[in-house]
């Protein structure tokens, strides 16, 4: 298979994916209730997943016209490591457990560490102050400034040890 035909293929299986990804979050954005203002609690949702099918189409379009660009090296799964790409799935694995057992926050800083180490970091101070500082912030960006629904673990509802970030109480 010579290399702008492979890149074709890999294009239009990253369209399908994002695209299918895209389907699934709009589903996902109509089961947020809805308010009387003009910009709801779905409207950004919506705003995201329609991008995200967007982008899909873009790159389906662009595979379909031939315009994917050159390859370059290391690019696609010709000379991937199965053992990180097995690693990220994981780590997407143990963010949806950790987020479902006890909560956003505490999802982000064990996933946040997974990942960078399955990508070689192994400073661990950096990487756990990096963990806490990203979930610090986006638990307060998230659940105090753009007020979204912050879930109680079903294992342990952490909640009240981090809503003094968000000011909920």
């Amino acid at each position: 298979m010579d290399s702008h035909n492979y890149k074709t293929k890999v294009e239009y299986g990253v369209a399908a994916v994002v695209t299918l990804i895209g389907v699934f979050f709009i589903f996902q954005a109509f089961t947020i209730s809805t308010s009387r203002e003009a910009v709801g609690p779905r409207t950004l949702p919506l705003i995201l997943a329609v991008s995200l099918m967007i982008g899909g189409i873009w790159l389906a379009y662009r595979a379909f016209t031939g315009r994917t660009g050159d390859l370059k090296e290391g690019y696609g799964f010709r000379e991937s490591d199965v053992k990180r790409i097995f690693l990220v799935v994981a780590c997407g694995a143990l963010f949806v457990f950790l987020f479902w057992g006890f909560g956003y926050f505490t999802a982000l800083i064990f996933t946040f560490v997974a990942m960078q180490f399955t990508f070689g970091v192994r400073n661990w101070p950096v990487m756990i102050l990096g963990a806490v500082v990203l979930a610090i912030a986006f638990q307060a960006l998230f659940m105090g400034v753009m007020l979204l629904n912050d879930p109680k673990g079903a294992i342990v509802d952490l909640r009240p040890y981090t809503n003094w970030i968000t000011g909920a109480q």
